[in-house]
């Protein structure tokens, strides 16, 4: 009996780990930091007028109770912490397509799966556009804006290493919110 006691303490202590991990939020990169082979940095300046925390993972064309069920388990690749205002996030991600997956506000949240994609390429940065979120009596609206010139002078600016080292390609982020 108490190895079954242990063995559930056990699967309980890893389970809390999992979650307590994917609570984990992604800062932006130092200009200039080394990458990964297949890394790109995913460029995106977000707008909103509330607290959220808007997570990514690799984009799926289909979504299932499984998928999100893992991700509140073990967390999502990258998750941002989003406060009122703008910001932009310069962020090293492995080349690939993603999506945003979830947007959480206090105790609301809304799974986002299949509604959205951008990809990111490798040693380049990638626009994928500015992205407005609004808040309003508990429901969202989020739109994708093209700024490309503006953000081409805040990397350079902000970012000079990564911008002389670095292609710069803007694809925009696909949304079709429901």
């Amino acid at each position: 009996m108490r190895g079954v006691v242990s063995g559930i303490g056990y699967l309980l202590s890893a389970a809390l780990l999992a979650a307590v991990a994917g609570c984990a939020t992604t800062e932006s990169a130092p200009d200039g930091g080394s990458l990964k082979e297949d890394q790109g940095l995913l460029v995106v300046r977000i707008t909103s007028n509330t607290n959220m925390r808007l997570s990514y993972q690799e984009f799926s064309p289909e979504t299932s109770f499984g998928a999100r069920f893992t991700e509140n388990m073990i967390g999502s690749k990258g998750a941002l912490s989003v406060m009122p205002g703008e910001k932009v996030w310069v962020l090293p991600v492995d080349a690939g397509e993603y999506m945003w997956s979830k947007v959480e506000m206090g105790n609301q949240f809304a799974n986002l799966h299949t509604s959205n994609r951008f990809r990111v390429f490798p040693n380049t940065i990638t626009y994928i556009g500015d992205i407005n979120i609004q808040v309003v009596d508990r429901r969202f609206r989020v739109r994708a804006v093209d700024r490309e010139y503006e953000m081409r002078e805040y990397i350079r600016n902000h970012y000079p290493a990564y911008s002389k080292s670095m292609k710069f390609e803007k694809v925009m982020s696909e949304l079709r919110m429901r």
